[in-house]
């Protein structure tokens, strides 16, 4: 669809993406587990009045795994349309992207671990 106003096509991106979350919030379990986890950084760091430094980094870090996890589902979704069949190619990339979640989530326990051991040292 072509959109003459610029601010339509935002609006339209906007709801499109908010489509997205919902659905991803509704049927992608490690999705809401993920959205959970949000929840709880969120919490914590307003509850121990962390730095808003870190504070930013802990949000902004989860939130790339989160992101990660859309493109996973996303990507995931596309394979299953192309083989329902077990096919190598396609456990080899749902494999890629799983594992691109957990980089991400070990980035997270990294910055974890550098902000507890400056805490405690």
């Amino acid at each position: 669809m072509i959109y003459r106003n610029p601010f339509k096509r935002i609006f339209h991106a906007a709801i499109y993406s908010i489509n997205g979350l919902i659905f991803a919030l509704t049927h992608e379990q490690a999705f809401r587990y993920e959205f959970c986890v949000l929840v709880a950084i969120l919490a914590f760091v307003m509850i121990f009045a962390v730095e808003l430094v870190w504070a930013v980094i802990f949000v902004a870090a989860w939130l790339l795994v989160m992101c990660f996890e859309l493109v996973n589902s996303a990507v995931e979704k596309a394979f299953d349309l192309i083989d329902e069949n077990f096919r190598p190619e396609i456990k080899a990339g749902k494999d890629m992207l799983s594992a691109a979640v957990f980089v991400v989530i070990f980035l997270n326990v990294i910055l974890w671990l550098i902000f507890a051991t400056q805490k405690l040292f």
